[in-house]
């Protein structure tokens, strides 16, 4: 029984002990991965992705592929601006979509 509780235990808190550390837009190799393969990006998108920006005009769709679905959204009451409230950054967009404005709450990259 003592076996049990303690093997029970340690897969309880294996995830605590060893956490599965999930590269994010701030992590330079994800933003370089995501890049290499995504050939059909525009090339002066490219370089905004590497250098650690959402490029303005990308479209949501493509917004949500790189930076994911764990957002939380806000609507102006007028109904013209959305923004995506990350973790550490936020994604503003225009009536049709757009990107109009993007940051980083905390400018320090992940992963050095």
């Amino acid at each position: 029984m003592k076996k049990l509780i303690l093997f029970s235990f340690s897969i309880l808190f294996a995830g605590t002990i060893f956490p599965d550390k999930k590269k994010t837009f701030l992590d330079i190799s994800f933003r370089k991965d995501y890049v290499k393969n995504h050939t059909e990006l525009k090339e002066e998108w490219k370089e905004f992705i590497l250098k650690g920006e959402i490029p303005l005009g990308m479209e949501k769709e493509e917004v949500e592929k790189i930076l994911g679905k764990n957002y939380e959204k806000y609507t102006s009451k007028t109904g013209l601006m959305e923004v995506w409230i990350y973790e550490k950054y936020y994604v503003g967009f225009d009536k049709n979509g757009k990107v109009i404005k993007f940051g980083i709450f905390d400018k320090k990259e992940e992963g050095k």
